[in-house]
């Protein structure tokens, strides 16, 4: 290897050493146990911090809704955001594309805070949304949509969009027209069209987008504090109060090391299927061209 490329990869080698140096530092110290009363830690090196939690149902309750809500939030950011994609993709005015997708990348400067609050603004009992419910006689009591699931999920769906098409617009960007004209030329609806041309062809950035907003969920931290109002708990949250509240930092970091292992995984699983579904479009490409 000759130096200059040793120089190049200085910078990726250092980041690389504090990323997992960082996750060495998380793994030891949740080897150890906290001092009651007290934010200090001791011996001895122990197992018992990653047992408590791997053991304990209601840790393993709140690891599970974690994962699953994150799940489908995803989908549903993919839902959603895939027709968005679409149509700013599929615009005739390179104008307005650019406006659009200037928009998208304008709501994501947002910081997550003023976003939550915002939404708190709107869905709250005495928000715009139950307002106007009262005042259009549409319901005589207030809706509940926040401190549940459900306000977590409005405004982490918001969050994510953003992501989600910007991953996958590029993808549809690219793909040519043509292909679509000639699917509705030999009578291809516009629902077959997107069915077995469009989506199957555009499938490896869907999963890329899949796995970038479902990262973004798992570790969401502010809008269920402020949306969930202490009723949501989600395993940032839960780590966040073993740090600040129980002080008992040994056991945040081991959940925190699980968490991150269990996040891995499944991330490590949809790039697998990011990368046959890439094949896939490949070779099915191919050979339609032959």
């Amino acid at each position: 290897m000759t130096p200059g490329r040793i120089l190049l990869g200085l910078p990726a080698a250092l980041v690389l050493s504090v990323l997992f140096g960082a996750y060495a530092v998380f793994f030891a110290v949740g080897l150890l146990t906290a001092v009651p009363n007290t934010a200090d830690v001791a011996g001895p090196v122990t197992l018992d911090n990653y047992a408590r939690f791997l053991l304990e149902p209601s840790y393993l309750a709140i690891l599970w809704r974690t994962l699953w809500l994150s799940a489908l939030l995803a989908v549903l950011a993919a839902l959603l955001g895939y027709p968005v994609a679409y149509f700013i993709a599929r615009t005739p005015s390179s104008f307005l594309r650019r406006f659009m997708l200037g928009a998208l990348v304008v709501t994501m400067l947002a910081g997550s805070v003023s976003r939550a609050y915002s939404w708190l603004v709107i869905l709250g009992n005495r928000g715009l949304i139950n307002s106007f419910l009262l005042w259009t006689g549409l319901t005589d009591e207030t809706v509940p949509l926040v401190y549940n699931e459900l306000g977590v999920s409005i405004a982490l769906v918001h969050f994510l969009l953003p992501f989600f098409v910007l991953t996958v617009f590029g993808s549809i960007k690219n793909l040519p027209v043509s292909l679509e004209e000639s699917a509705r030329n030999l009578g291809a609806g516009r629902l077959t069209v997107m069915a077995k041309v469009v989506i199957p062809l555009t499938f490896p950035a869907i999963a890329g987008g899949l796995a970038i907003v479902f990262s973004l969920a798992m570790s969401a931290f502010v809008f269920p504090l402020v949306l969930g109002g202490g009723r949501v708990r989600l395993l940032s949250n839960f780590i966040y109060d073993q740090v600040f509240v129980a002080f008992d930092r040994p056991f945040a970091a081991a959940v925190s090391l699980i968490f991150l292992v269990v996040a891995l995984t499944a991330l490590t699983l949809l790039t697998l299927v990011q990368n046959h579904a890439r094949r896939v479009a490949v070779g099915g490409f191919g050979g339609k061209g032959a």
